[in-house]
């Protein structure tokens, strides 16, 4: 009868966990090389089939700032050094906000040269570093885990790959940041614990090398300097000493990227100057009312992780209201985040190498950074912060069913295939109990994330609280508006739902500009000019250097006869670089209804330089000229009219009434002979 082969695996002095002997490998064996194989092969495949439907997805959110319309990132590979010596958003928009993560913008522009416009290829690779994260973070958790029963970093590896909270990561190509980031680190303790066990140099050096790229994915990545000791003090037997002194390249490396980040951002560290409307915290009437909110926040995190359901691509200003301490649902939180902190304090002062407060510590310190507590940063919340410290959860939970349904010791240390699809039945049965919802949500909301479009539409009713979302969903309603559609009946409805959320978003919040500037553009489409106008000036206060509003206003002035104020919007526009064929086509016809011809001409013919096939353009300027009396101008305009489109009896009837003026009376006869037998038609 065939045996199970056996072998024993070098791992240094791998420690003794108290509290873990219940489910650890106690000495010897272990199963069988083709489980170290077959295992991370699982987990990787779970993670691209699970989001294998987000490759026909196309652009959304900002991918538009970091792809779409980067011009850094269109130059393709010839744009990567400028990538490497600018902030993160200069290639769309000159604000320093005070990142750089010049990884991820590398890896759009070598797409880009490849692929140009194409979102397929950048989902793909998501796709694939995310199913590669997957292989990797079991063999990371395997080699660390290493005198524990194997099901630990797979069912570790599996609640991780599975969890719906992922899906702005992974389905927003923007965010491939955080991906690289985890995937780096990973690489990077991968080869640390390998260089302790072993001693090898090449792993120190490969680990250094990771963790400096892991910086440049994603600034978060500092906060991992504090894990590498931990992982070797949880999961090897080793002084603190030789730890403080092992940590220290890696100290280093910290170093370095400060002054490589100070030299590109220079002495504005910390970016712009955020407000309300990026983090809703920074409204808040005090300090303590602030930190109360963030507590709360965190509380929903763990709900979050634990039922992620709704999720939302967007919690900003006024999705999440204040709390103060006297509210549950911010003391609550303060007490389970300052009891697992002080637990895990404890047990570190006591030397106890508890796997569960190793959990406790990935995710405390991997949140920390984007917890609102320390320091305020862009974002009140967002489903993305929890792509890493989900990883200390998931730990939680697999070792939470480990010591709650593993059998007897006895039971325990067998380490045959067969025991491990034998035994252990309740923790199959809960995993899957886990698994299979999560793997529904997440191919589920992938597909909201097929564009904005569905996007908006999808997470109108997972945050209606939000003026931003509110916003957003009203674009995508006026979006859908067609005046030239036959059913009018759906086309008013789409206007006026459009218009009813843009009420909405400025009821939640009386100063957000866009959805002043979106609520002036429906009522412009609703022919509601004068309203047009004072949602319009009101956008231009709140915003006065978005150039956006002054083109509609200008229209809506037009369009009530108020030729003086259209010009100055209308110039206003052109002067912040935001023009058209149409900006200029509606300033002509301003000059016109103010007699001042000649800037008239100038005006159209700038409108027919960007669209020279626009017939309403040659006949407006036919129009001009006629009234100046220049009637050859005017004829070789509608004639050219005339020719864009053939047969027109507005454009005849033109070219006749310029002949009747220039006293050719048969050609006016000929034309307007022409217009009768169309009109007979």
């Amino acid at each position: 009868m065939h045996k199970e082969k056996i072998y024993k695996k070098p791992v240094g002095k791998p420690v003794k966990v108290p509290g873990l002997t219940s489910v650890a490998q106690p000495s010897v064996a272990i199963p069988s090389r083709r489980l170290e194989l077959i295992f991370p092969l699982i987990v990787a495949i779970s993670g691209f089939l699970l989001y294998f439907n987000t490759i026909f997805n196309d652009y959304a959110l900002d991918d538009l700032a970091v792809i779409q319309e980067n011009r850094f990132t269109k130059q393709g590979i010839a744009g990567i050094p400028v990538l490497l010596r600018t902030f993160y958003w200069e290639g769309y928009w000159n604000n320093n906000a005070g990142l750089y993560r010049p990884l991820s913008m590398v890896t759009f522009a070598i797409e880009w040269q490849f692929f140009p416009g194409n979102p397929h290829a950048g989902h793909f690779t998501n796709v694939f570093f995310y199913a590669l994260t997957g292989f990797l973070l079991f063999r990371v958790l395997r080699r660390m885990m290493s005198k524990f029963t194997i099901l630990l970093p797979l069912i570790i590896s599996l609640l991780f790959i599975a969890q719906p909270l992922h899906t702005e990561v992974v389905a927003n190509i923007k965010s491939r940041d955080e991906i690289l980031c985890l995937l780096l680190f990973l690489l990077s303790v991968d080869n640390f614990i390998a260089y302790f066990d072993t001693g090898s140099r090449w792993r120190l050096g490969i680990a250094i090398s990771s963790y400096f790229l892991c910086l440049f994915a994603k600034e978060s990545a500092i906060s991992f300097i504090l894990i590498f000791p931990l992982v070797l003090w949880f999961f090897r037997d080793i002084k603190v000493k030789k730890l403080l002194t092992l940590t220290i390249p890696f100290v280093v490396t910290v170093a370095a990227y400060f002054i490589i980040r100070l030299m590109i951002l220079g002495t504005n560290i910390t970016g712009k100057e955020y407000t309300y409307l990026d983090n809703s915290l920074i409204a808040a009437p005090d300090l303590m009312t602030r930190l109360a909110t963030s507590f709360f926040i965190l509380g929903k995190y763990l709900k979050l992780l634990i039922f992620p359901h709704p999720l939302s691509y967007d919690y900003s200003f006024l999705e999440i209201s204040f709390f103060k301490w006297s509210n549950y649902q911010a003391f609550l939180p303060l007490l389970v985040y300052t009891t697992g902190f002080v637990f895990a304090v404890r047990s570190l002062l006591k030397k106890e190498k508890n796997i569960f407060v190793f959990g406790i510590l990935f995710y405390l310190l991997s949140l920390a950074v984007v917890a609102n507590i320390f320091i305020v940063i862009g974002c009140t919340m967002a489903d993305r912060f929890l792509y890493i410290p989900s990883l200390g959860f998931s730990i939680l939970i697999a070792y939470g069913m480990f010591r709650i349904f593993s059998q007897n010791r006895e039971t325990r240390k067998n380490a045959g295939i067969g025991s491990l699809f034998t035994r252990n039945k309740w923790i199959y049965l809960v995993t899957l109990l886990i698994l299979i919802p999560y793997s529904v949500k997440t191919i589920a909301r992938n597909q909201d994330w097929k564009n904005n479009t569905t996007l908006f539409i999808a997470d109108a009713t997972s945050s209606p609280g939000s003026s931003r979302v509110r916003t957003n969903y009203g674009t995508v309603l006026l979006q859908k508006f067609d005046k030239n559609n036959p059913d009018k009946e759906s086309q008013i409805g789409y206007l006026h739902q459009a218009i009813a959320e843009f009420q909405s978003a400025i009821k939640i919040d009386p100063n957000h500009p866009m959805a002043y500037l979106d609520l002036g553009a429906a009522l412009y489409q609703k022919n509601d000019y004068p309203a047009a106008i004072e949602a319009l000036k009101t956008a231009i206060r709140l915003d006065p250097g978005d150039p956006k509003p002054y083109s509609t206003l200008g229209n809506s002035y037009y369009r009530v006869g108020d030729f003086n104020n259209a010009i100055v919007n209308l110039k206003k526009c052109i002067e912040l670089k935001y023009t058209s064929s149409e900006t200029y086509n509606f300033l002509g016809g301003s000059y016109f209804g103010t007699k001042d011809f000649p800037n008239a001409v100038n005006a159209y013919m700038k409108a027919i330089n960007l669209d020279p096939k626009n017939l309403e353009f040659h006949t407006n300027l036919g129009s001009v000229y006629g009234s100046m009396g220049d009637y050859a101008g005017a004829l070789r305009c509608f004639h050219k009219a005339d020719e864009l489109k053939p047969g027109n009896a507005q454009i005849l009837m033109l070219i006749g009434m310029t002949f009747q003026n220039m006293g050719n009376r048969d050609s006016a006869l000929f034309y307007n002979a022409k217009v009768a037998k169309l009109q007979q038609k």
